[in-house]
């Protein structure tokens, strides 16, 4: 082998061995992605785009951090929010009606905004501790009234871990849900503006993974400030203050304009992509939460730096299909036919299906005869099981 050969061997290698760091590397999910998808030999939906994406452009690797500022939006806005619901709703003594269109109106926007920044914290990319982190996600989620903040980080990152797969992902509608909701304009518009309720009742019946006694303990934590915090606005500001928040709170994850952020995540209305961003004006109001491809090839770059991150690498994100309207998305997904939660059952099996063909296929390209492919399924299996302790350890630390 020539000098120039060994070299750029030597390169490739360095470059590839960095790449898997850069896979493992991070405060949020990566890592563990890796993990179940070795273990699964199955491609994490984003796991190959962020090995090419890195190896590409190294750079990006720098967008990696935290953004302290998140912890002053959140306290911010649920002052905001307080202050609306004390101040306006509760000494103005406001009649339901009015109450409910402020909710609708205006409250929406900052819960879903702290929404947002729950979702951050559920990261850990507002601080390095992540004790710190679960401590400003319960402060947000005082706003929210419902003490629901622990629970979603917990199976927020099994999202991340189990992308798009059917009953391990608490993401993916339940077989009931998608058969009940159909693809009825009348049922599609109750079930997001219930989208709480449902989603509440999807995670009862969730068992790939129960949490634990610690993590019980945090969500016991998230309950108690919770009751702490809407106990002192119901004294300052009578029941009226709270059905301000309750409502703003459904409204916020609902049957809103900015509640078309569920529908254009993942679920497959337009050619099919494992998640799907939005670049329209509501990102100035949520913490750039649109750009979730970005999020999920990337899970350890804070809101703040993921347009960065298209601008550094716009080759992976331009030519995908991406939504610049809530409003329209939200309008097609409830009036058209097509567009159901059973789409996105039957996009995510056919996928997996085709993975599971490609695996295939590649085996029987590989096997050898006789011995050597007994010895070559003994390591796998080996391997495989090797991998399931891997990825439950990365799961666990994920969600310590």
């Amino acid at each position: 082998m020539t000098s120039s050969r060994r070299h750029l061997a030597a390169h490739t290698s360095i470059a590839e061995t960095q790449v898997q760091e850069w896979s493992r590397k991070g405060v949020s999910t990566e890592r563990a992605e890796f993990a179940s998808s070795q273990k699964l030999r199955r491609k994490h939906p984003h796991g190959t785009r962020r090995s090419e994406l890195l190896r590409a452009h190294p750079e990006v690797s720098r967008l990696y951090g935290v953004n302290k500022r998140s912890a002053l939006y959140t306290v911010l806005l649920v002052l905001l929010q307080v202050a609306v619901a004390v101040q306006v709703v509760g000494r103005w003594r406001m009649p339901w009606y009015g109450w409910l269109l402020l909710a609708y109106g205006f409250g929406a926007v900052p819960d879903h905004a702290l929404w947002v920044l729950v979702h951050d914290a559920a990261h850990n990319l507002v601080f390095a501790s992540v004790a710190a982190n679960r401590l400003i996600l319960c402060v947000a989620n005082i706003a929210h009234v419902v003490p629901s903040a622990m629970m979603f980080r917990y199976y927020h990152i099994l999202h991340h871990i189990e992308l798009n797969r059917v009953e391990r992902d608490p993401d993916v509608p339940a077989a009931w849900e998608a058969r009940l909701v159909g693809n009825s304009a009348v049922r599609k518009a109750i079930w997001l503006a219930l989208f709480f309720a449902f989603q509440s009742l999807r995670l009862i019946s969730y068992s790939h993974k129960i949490p634990g006694v610690r993590e019980l303990s945090w969500v016991a934590l998230n309950w108690a400030i919770n009751a702490a915090g809407i106990s002192v606005i119901a004294w300052m500001g009578g029941w009226r203050a709270v059905a301000y928040l309750l409502a703003s709170s459904v409204f916020s994850v609902g049957l809103h304009p900015l509640g078309a952020r569920w529908i254009q995540e993942h679920y497959p209305t337009m050619p099919f992509q494992s998640t799907y961003s939005y670049y329209g004006w509501a990102n100035r109001v949520a913490f750039n939460i649109g750009f979730h491809n970005e999020h999920h090839d990337l899970p350890s770059i804070p809101w703040n730096r993921l347009p960065e991150l298209k601008r550094l690498a716009p080759e992976y994100y331009e030519p995908l299909h991406a939504y610049r309207s809530y409003r329209q998305l939200l309008k097609a997904f409830i009036m058209d036919p097509r567009w159901s939660l059973i789409s996105r059952w039957e996009a995510d099996l056919a996928a997996a299906e085709r993975e599971r063909e490609e695996q295939l296929r590649r085996q029987q390209e590989r096997e050898e005869p006789g011995e050597k492919r007994r010895e070559k399924r003994q390591e796998g299996n080996g391997k495989v099981n090797g991998g399931e302790a891997v990825d439950e350890d990365a799961t666990d630390a994920a969600l310590r």
